[in-house]
C-alpha cells in the first residue's frame, strides 16, 4: 500500500520570557509544546489579560489553522520550551484527507471557540450580562453531576451565587 510523503515538523527551542506570537498580527502555523510552559494573554486598556497558562502536550496558536485571521492572543514562553511548529499547509494536507463530516465538524468547533473567546475579551461589563454567564456555567457543572448530587450541589452553590450576583447588581446600582 502505497503512502504519501512523510511530513517533517520543524522544532524550535524558546528561550524563558520571549514572545513567542502577538495578537493582532498574521499567523499561519500553530505550535505544540514539547516542554516548557507558556502563558496566554491580551491585553485591553493597556491591561494584560491573562488567558491561559499551556504545558506539556498542549497547542497553541491554532486557530491559525483553519483561518486566515489575525492572532487573537500574545503568547510568551513561561519557562524554556521546546516547540513543535505545525504549518497551515500541513494541516491542511492532513485535513483535506479525512471525512469530509470531520472537516466541518473542525470547522463549527473553530467558530464556537472563536465566539466564546470573544466573549472573555470583550470583557462583560454589566451585571446582566455576568449573570447570564454564570447561569451557562451554572448549568453545564449541574448537568454533568450525577442525579443523586444534582439537588446537594444546587442546595450548597445557588444560594451562594444568588447572593453573589444580588451583591454585584447592588454595587453596580449604587454606584453607577
Amino acid at each position: 500500500m502505497a503512502r504519501g510523503p512523510t511530513v517533517i515538523l520543524e522544532r524550535r527551542f524558546v528561550p524563558q520570557d520571549t514572545l513567542i506570537m502577538k495578537e493582532g498580527d498574521p499567523g499561519n502555523s500553530a505550535y505544540l509544546i514539547q516542554s516548557g510552559s507558556v502563558e496566554v494573554y491580551t491585553e485591553n486598556d493597556d491591561k494584560k489579560i491573562s488567558l491561559a497558562k499551556l504545558e506539556l502536550g498542549q497547542i497553541f496558536g491554532e486557530m491559525a489553522l483553519v483561518f486566515d485571521e489575525r492572532r487573537t492572543a500574545s503568547v510568551r514562553a513561561s519557562e524554556d520550551c521546546n516547540l513543535i511548529v505545525i504549518t497551515r499547509q500541513s494541516f491542511q494536507q492532513k485535513l483535506d484527507k479525512t471525512d469530509p463530516t470531520i472537516k466541518a465538524i473542525v470547522q463549527m468547533l473553530t467558530q464556537r471557540i472563536i465566539s466564546a473567546n470573544n466573549t472573555v475579551v470583550n470583557k462583560k461589563s454589566s451585571s446582566e450580562d455576568l449573570y447570564e454567564t454564570t447561569q451557562i456555567i451554572y448549568q453545564n457543572v449541574l448537568s454533568v453531576l450525577p442525579k443523586n448530587r444534582q439537588r446537594t450541589f444546587q442546595n450548597a452553590v445557588l444560594p451562594k451565587l444568588d447572593d453573589f450576583l444580588n451583591a454585584i447588581r447592588s454595587f453596580e446600582d449604587r454606584y453607577k
